[in-house]
């Protein structure tokens, strides 16, 4: 969404910088400068996505670089790769890391903080090695948080450690996981999950997310605001948001029933010009149909009317200019195409039962000193009250 790269005065809120005193990062922070590094172990397999502990392992090793401070001499994680048997693993994009074994992970990581177990194809191996199975069960009581991104899932439900508890995977295969482990409930389009020591999160992206989280627990939002500024991704992402966007959600329908393309791509071109004129006409002419068969068109293919999608969009991209800049909601409803403030707050009262303002200020409601999710909870900015999650928008 180039909406910023339209208005480049809507820079992301102010984060703390590394040179802000630690004070100000919150007990958190002080505490862990304080220890000894926690060590954080990635579990990979061949044909394992190397996105899923990359993304995880590259947010928590930038910690000293970019909060600076006492973390630069003493940097609050120690980061080890492993897998089965160790050596030379081979991801499914063909690039190979080397890993440490279960074995050796016996005598180098006899106390693991974190547990990290990543997904891919290749995910059905560790499911199926009873060693695997078996060194989880020991291990996973002595780890403070058991996690896992997309289908790494399926490896910690083999080895029964999820029975009885709610989980997010990858939502392509929450329907697989539940049929095979019928003890697993899946928390189904959420990012991620934390379920008391246990967090869980969707697809490779999601592993970003949830490394931000983590990261918020240990040392505080604002080390965490700052880490998501460098890695360009918004903080906010509420765990409780779909994994699939409004705009990609509309595509991925358009193509489920109308094998014409130029749907989907109709709809990536309204996501890139929110603030155009977007009256049926005007989509019809970008469609290349008459405006009475193209309105008729769209219902059939979409179930929803042109008018629908197009505000629909326009409100995801409201919400994210909520959540991540301090414009004016003015401004904010000019951007997104609604034109007038009051258009737009018409619209979030009818889909999200409160006002722009409103959703700004449960948006930003973590501050310092706030605790993270309690167990079961799905997200920092938990709105049941306002009924406020994306996931509606993008039915």
């Amino acid at each position: 969404m180039p909406l910023h790269a339209k208005h480049p005065s809507f820079a992301a809120k102010p984060a703390q910088t590394p040179s802000t005193p630690l004070s100000q990062m919150g007990e958190g922070a002080n505490r862990v400068a304080a220890e000894a590094p926690r060590t954080i172990v990635v579990l990979a397999f061949d044909d394992s996505l190397l996105l899923n502990g990359a993304g995880p392992l590259e947010v928590f090793a930038a910690v000293p670089r970019i909060l600076g401070g006492p973390f630069t001499d003493h940097p609050p994680y120690r980061l080890l790769l492993a897998s089965p048997r160790g050596g030379l693993v081979a991801s499914v994009s063909g690039i190979e890391i080397m890993t440490r074994s279960l074995e050796q992970l016996e005598q180098d990581a006899p106390s693991i903080d974190t547990l990290l177990v990543v997904g891919g194809p290749g995910v059905a191996a560790l499911e199926a090695s009873e060693t695997v199975c078996t060194w989880l069960r020991q291990r996973h009581s002595s780890i403070r948080r058991l996690c896992s991104v997309g289908t790494g899932t399926f490896a910690l439900a083999a080895a029964g450690l999820l029975d009885g508890r709610r989980v997010v995977t990858h939502w392509k295969f929450a329907d697989e996981l539940e049929a095979r482990y019928p003890a697993v409930t899946c928390q189904r389009d959420a990012l991620y999950l934390n379920d008391h020591n246990l967090w869980t999160c969707g697809g490779a992206a999601a592993g970003i997310d949830l490394a931000l989280a983590l990261v918020e627990q240990d040392l505080g939002p604002h080390a965490a605001l700052a880490l998501a500024r460098y890695f360009t991704v918004f903080l906010w992402r509420s765990a409780e948001q779909p994994q699939l966007s409004a705009s990609l959600q509309a595509q991925s329908n358009a193509l489920r029933t109308d094998p014409d393309v130029r749907l989907a791509r109709l709809h990536a071109w309204i996501a890139a010009n929110l603030n155009s004129d977007l009256r049926v006409e005007r989509l019809a002419e970008q469609f290349g149909m008459s405006p009475r068969h193209f309105a008729r068109a769209y219902v059939a293919a979409t179930g929803d009317t042109p008018a629908r999608a197009v505000e629909t969009l326009r409100l995801e991209a409201a919400c994210r200019l909520l959540e991540t800049s301090g414009e004016p909601i003015k401004r904010i409803a000019e951007t997104v195409g609604f034109g007038r403030e009051e258009r737009m707050r018409r619209a979030f009262q009818k889909e999200l039962g409160t006002s722009p303002l409103g959703y700004r200020t449960q948006a930003n409601a973590p501050q310092l000193g706030v605790p993270v999710p309690s167990a079961g909870q799905t997200g920092y900015r938990q709105a049941a009250a306002l009924g406020i999650t994306l996931e509606r928008l993008a039915q």
